[in-house]
């Protein structure tokens, strides 16, 4: 079980495919102070971790399931 802190300045997340084609909840910024990147196991996985952030359904910190 992985845990990642939430910084407050995300931004809407969506769920994207990575390198080697790992499935990723992604803020879509390419810089690196502010780009956000959760790995999740499977889209269905990313879908329902990108809600959770997206309607600011956490304290800050999240556990997802590797």
């Amino acid at each position: 079980m992985a845990r990642y802190f939430i910084p407050h300045n995300t931004g809407k997340v969506r769920v994207a495919k990575f390198l080697g084609g790992k499935w990723v909840v992604w803020n879509g910024k390419t810089d690196a102070a502010h780009e956000f990147r959760i790995f999740v196991k499977d889209r269905k996985q990313g879908e329902a971790v990108a809600k959770i952030v997206n309607q600011k359904l956490h304290n800050g910190e999240i556990e997802v399931l590797g």
